[in-house]
This record gives structure tokens, C-alpha cells and sequence, in this order.
């Protein structure tokens, strides 16, 4: 487990900082007051109205910047970058960044590894913001040292949408009753234990996205957490028509190490790297934005 934590207290290409290292110094080692910091930097796009926000179409490409160093880069740029992001005060909404539940999820990441604490982004799915459906989600999973255990934390739930969604839980503890990821919702889907067509968001549903979201989460743990809208060659973008079964039992096997990832990280990233249909390419100029 020591190499697997110390694998997890390291940067990847998603979280690293270089060129911006005066806006997170002094980043405390409390989680808590980390999910704080992301908050007062980041607004998610689908809830902007219910914080007074209209956004331009411009506006809505600023989820698109990818790595949270891009990011911290894109806040220097329109002058909201000139001092670190500890705050003095709440930040006022129009002068976040929008995002989606990636980005807080990565930028929360990022700050617990720069505070020398291990943890990785998780996607999957939440049956938390609508009844009797599984919503496709990102949290943060950082390891607690006194507990022993990985603990996942929803980093998107500020008080207002807590208090409009009735969160029955705390979200600096969100267990496995409210947040399923990827690997997790595969196998339940596969076994028969769920139904594949709760699994999904907006127009897509099914094992079109239980595949998304598994591919997403295998690469998040191998350090690469890429953005749902990300396309690349291979299993992400195959339509599922053209699939056999010996497709779906390699995202069975896929599912199983990504489950077990604490007792087979080496076997889970040779598997992922061995296999181009589900590897992040390292040109990341292969990858397409399916939204455009």
C-alpha cells in the first residue's frame, strides 16, 4: 500500500503545476478547507442560473481547458490570477471559472497532492440529483491517514445546491450508497444486479456511457483524468453496435482491476498501456472534443 499512496501524493499531466506555483502555495494539509478553495474558483456550467449567472457562448468554453495548470493559466489571464488561491473572502460568481464536476473533482486532486496528501479523481455515477437514476459524476478520493481508508468527497456540493438537491449525507463523506464509480456501475450493470438504461446524463444513457465512464475512471486512476467530451481512437468512441463479446470481457477484466486497483495498480497500468483502444493517447492532439 505505501507505493500505491506514494504513486497517489504525485502529480500527473492533469494536475501538475509548474508555471503557477505562487497561486497555490501555502495549501493546508485539511481537505476540508481544500474543497473550500475550489469553490471559491470554480461555478459548474448546468448550475450557473441558480447563482444569478447568464453565460455567453464564450463562456461556455472555458470547461474545455483541460489541466488544472491550463486553468490556473486561464485565471492569470483574465486578472483573477494575481494572488494565490487562498482566499481572503468568497470570490463573487461572476469571476469564477466555469466548469463541470471534473474540474472540481482534478483541481482537488491537484491541491491535496500539492499538501502532500494522496489522492485521485473518480468518475462514475450519482444517484443524488435525480430520483431513481444514476448521474454521470466526478468526485475526489483522497487516502485519510487516521481512518486507514480511502474517503471520497463530492468537492461540487456547496450549501446551496446541498440544500436544493436535500443531500442526506455529508459530502466530505460520500459513500458507496450515493456514488458509483465507473468500474462499479460496469460490473453491477453486467451482472444483472442494476439496469444499464439508469446509468447515463441528458441523452445518453446505457452502456454507451457505463462504457464512457469506466474508460474514464481506468485512465483517472492511472493519473490521466480526461473530460467526458474527449474522444480518441478505440473503445471510447467504437459504437456499441459494432462491439462482440470478446469487447465486453475486456472491459469486464478492465472493471475488475480498476475495482482492485489498490492491490493491482502495476497489473491495472500495464493492462490499460498495453491496449491503445483504451489508453489516453500521449499525442493528447489525437484527442477530438465530441461537442464541436
Amino acid at each position: 500500500m505505501e507505493n500505491v499512496l506514494r504513486f497517489y501524493k504525485e502529480h500527473g499531466p492533469m494536475t501538475e503545476i509548474t508555471n503557477m506555483k505562487d497561486m497555490v502555495r501555502d495549501i493546508p494539509k485539511d481537505v476540508a478547507t481544500i474543497v473550500i478553495y475550489v469553490q471559491n474558483i470554480f461555478i459548474h456550467q448546468h448550475w450557473s442560473k441558480a447563482y444569478g449567472l447568464e453565460l455567453s457562448e464564450e463562456r461556455k468554453r472555458e470547461p474545455f481547458i483541460r489541466s488544472f495548470g491550463e486553468k490556473l493559466q486561464f485565471l492569470q489571464s483574465v486578472g483573477q490570477g494575481t494572488c494565490p488561491l487562498v482566499p481572503l473572502g468568497p470570490r463573487p460568481n461572476e469571476q469564477k471559472m466555469i466548469s463541470i464536476c471534473r474540474d472540481f473533482s482534478v483541481a482537488a486532486v491537484a491541491l491535496c497532492r500539492e499538501a502532500g496528501i494522496p489522492a485521485r479523481a473518480r468518475c462514475g455515477f450519482a444517484n443524488y440529483f435525480e430520483k431513481g437514476k444514476y448521474i454521470d459524476h466526478w468526485v475526489l478520493e483522497y487516502w485519510n491517514e487516521e481512518r486507514k481508508k480511502w474517503v471520497m468527497v463530492d468537492a461540487q456540493l456547496d450549501n446551496l445546491q446541498q440544500e436544493h438537491l436535500k443531500i442526506p449525507f455529508d459530502p466530505m463523506n460520500v459513500g458507496e450508497d450515493f456514488f458509483f464509480t465507473g468500474p462499479r456501475a460496469w460490473q453491477m450493470c453486467r451482472e444483472g444486479k442494476e439496469n444499464p438504461e439508469l446509468f447515463g446524463i441528458f441523452d445518453w444513457w446505457g452502456y454507451i456511457y457505463l462504457n464512457c465512464n469506466l474508460i474514464l475512471d481506468a485512465n483517472s486512476l492511472l493519473k490521466m483524468p480526461m473530460q467526458p467530451w474527449d474522444m480518441w481512437d478505440g473503445y471510447k468512441s467504437l459504437p456499441m453496435e459494432k462491439w462482440h463479446e470478446k469487447d465486453y470481457k475486456l472491459m469486464d477484466e478492465l472493471a475488475s482491476l480498476a475495482l482492485h486497483v489498490d492491490d493491482s495498480l502495476e497489473d491495472l497500468i500495464h493492462f490499460v498501456q498495453q491496449n491503445d483502444k483504451i489508453k489516453v493517447p500521449e499525442d493528447l492532439g489525437k484527442i477530438t472534443n465530441s461537442l464541436e
